[in-house]
């Protein structure tokens, strides 16, 4: 420098003065260089940041898109599980009329075998009357003064009193099994099924604690107790009356018959008596037990459908288990040792 410029034209006066300047140069461009670095860098992380974001937002779209996908997933399953609640009340209201229609059948079958058996039994005992009063012959008293004619007449009205019992029975028992085998299935028709399946639907639909469930309006079983109950009590007690009157016109007719031989006459009166006193006993074991069981079957109102106890809060609750009542400690340590013996 000074021989460049000489002594007196250099600008530093020492060489303090040229190392602060060049340090301060030095520092300068370092400073700019480093300013530099940053905001490059500064720029590229804006660019990631910007990246990021334009991501960020591509995420949060796919992430509405899903949301959205959800709630129409939800909403799909919420319409399926009210249609699947709709669908299983549908088939709780339908198993209860299939078991309403099958109780309706079994009665209908139970009836018609009854009615079958008493009007068979007093075709039999009336065909065997009439049999025997046209193939008995006997001449007139006068001339046999044997034969005695109030036992002619006792056996007349005896034979006569068999067939009327007998023949009215079976008619009346005719009727009725004919009238239950045609209007046995109306009780079980589709328009009778449409409007049980409604009312249980809406009975699950508008339910509320409290209320009972639903039962169909008809069935077999109240037209028997109303219409046909005492018909067939007064048949069965026809058919119960002519038998032992069909033993006194056997024993008349042996009387009849056998005149000339008193011994057989007493054996078969014998026998009609013990074969009376043997239906007596029958009489008194079964006789009056089917008809006090047919005059109080089902004079309590209950069907299928209705509840035997109180609702405990659900529809179709008749199902369950009756409640028991409460009871004292010793019975509640009892039933609480028997749970714990059953959960053991």
């Amino acid at each position: 420098l000074a021989y460049a410029f000489g002594p007196a034209e250099m600008p530093y006066n020492n060489a303090g003065e040229l190392a602060s300047e060049v340090a301060q140069t030095f520092l300068g461009a370092l400073d700019t260089s480093l300013t530099r670095t940053w905001r490059e860098e500064e720029r590229r992380w804006r660019g990631e940041d910007r990246e990021w974001r334009a991501q960020d937002m591509e995420f949060r779209v796919e992430e509405r898109d899903w949301w959205h996908l959800e709630h129409l997933w939800r909403q799909e399953n919420r319409k399926w599980r009210r249609e699947d609640i709709e669908q299983r009340i549908l088939e709780n209201a339908r198993w209860v009329w299939l078991r309403h229609a099958e109780k309706n059948r079994r009665d209908v079958e139970e009836k018609s075998e009854q009615l079958k058996s008493i009007s068979n039994l007093s075709a039999l005992i009336g065909g065997f009357a009439v049999v025997a009063f046209v193939e008995l012959q006997f001449s007139d008293p006068n001339e046999t003064p044997e034969r005695n004619e109030g036992l002619i007449v006792a056996y007349a009205a005896t034979t006569a009193l068999v067939v009327a019992l007998m023949l009215n029975s079976m008619v009346l028992c005719s009727f009725m099994l004919c009238s239950i085998l045609r209007n046995g299935k109306t009780y079980v028709s589709d328009e009778e099924e449409a409007d049980y399946l409604f009312r249980c639907r809406r009975f699950a639909s508008e339910f509320k604690v409290g209320d009972a469930p639903p039962r169909p309006h008809r069935s077999f079983e109240r037209h028997w107790e109303t219409r046909c109950e005492d018909d067939w009590r007064h048949a069965f007690r026809m058919f119960t009356c002519g038998v032992p009157v069909f033993l006194v016109n056997v024993s008349c007719m042996s009387w009849l018959k056998f005149h000339y031989s008193p011994l057989a006459s007493w054996t078969v009166t014998a026998i009609a008596a013990v074969a009376s006193l043997g239906w007596l006993h029958t009489q008194n074991n079964w006789g009056f037990h089917i008809a006090k069981s047919q005059a109080g079957h089902g004079r309590n109102g209950t069907s299928v459908g209705a509840a035997t106890h109180s609702p405990a809060g659900m529809p179709f609750d008749w199902h369950y288990r009756e409640q028991r009542a409460a009871a004292g400690p010793g019975s509640r340590g009892a039933d609480a040792s028997r749970a714990g013996a059953r959960g053991a």
